[in-house]
């Protein structure tokens, strides 16, 4: 399970090393090393930062992510849980530490970080996006719907919060409110070949056979396993 990092601080307004603090020379290897992928020593670089400045966000919460990318979730949260120490108002710093419960299957834990980002920032869309779906997982129904309708209220027209919620309406055997949001999201990104295939699924489970080729087609045409789809389509058929 590879984690997406926070986005790498640069330091702003440094040129030559030589003119930077040894702090700063340390930062700068380091941002410089988990941008190449060398995270064992990104790492070490964190470390000799935090020697000198403990009180260092921003390195605490990269070298969690370097941490995160190498899988040692553990002491990722270590760290993720220090940045918020110093600074408990950080939305993204939440949000990353509730991706990483999220992937851990903590959902509880998800879901409070989740909720703590969007305190702090109620007027950003993925926030109620990313918690909907650990809902979803949950199986609790009523918040999983009500954070993905804020979502989309905030953002209604990013394709993959209609996505989601259709394959949660599909799980819910809601069958034409999924047909719905996967048509939309199709409307929003017509290279969006997830919602192609579970619209594909939810038309074979609505019996609309054509509806469900066409969309195989389109969904494969676009780089989506044609062998488990239609697999997928068959079963449903057979029990029809």
């Amino acid at each position: 399970m590879r984690l997406t990092a926070l986005v790498l601080l640069a330091m702003v307004g440094l040129t030559a090393c030589g003119s930077l603090t040894a702090e700063e020379k340390s930062y700068k290897a380091a941002v410089e090393f988990q941008e190449q992928g060398k995270l064992t020593e990104a790492i070490a670089e964190y470390g000799k930062v935090l020697e000198l400045n403990p009180q260092s966000v921003e390195a605490y919460a990269n070298r969690g992510g370097a941490r995160a990318d190498m899988g040692e979730y553990q002491m990722a949260l270590q760290d993720y849980d220090q940045a918020l120490q110093l600074n408990p108002e950080d939305a993204k710093l939440y949000l990353t530490r509730a991706n990483l419960h999220s992937d851990l299957g903590e959902s509880g834990k998800a879901i409070e970080d989740y909720s703590q980002a969007i305190r702090i920032t109620p007027t950003f869309s993925d926030y109620y996006h990313r918690r909907a779906n650990v809902y979803a997982k949950l199986g609790q129904e009523v918040l999983a719907l009500g954070d993905y309708a804020e979502s989309i209220r905030l953002s209604p027209s990013v394709a993959a919060i209609y996505v989601d919620r259709g394959k949660f309406h599909g799980n819910l055997n809601q069958r034409q409110r999924a047909l719905d949001d996967l048509t939309e999201a199709i409307r929003l990104d017509r290279n969006n070949r997830e919602a192609y295939a579970l619209r594909a699924v939810e038309n074979a489970h609505a019996g609309n056979g054509a509806a469900a080729q066409q969309d195989l087609e389109q969904a494969v045409g676009l780089g989506y396993d044609q062998a488990l789809l239609a697999k997928t389509i068959q079963r449903i058929r057979a029990r029809r």
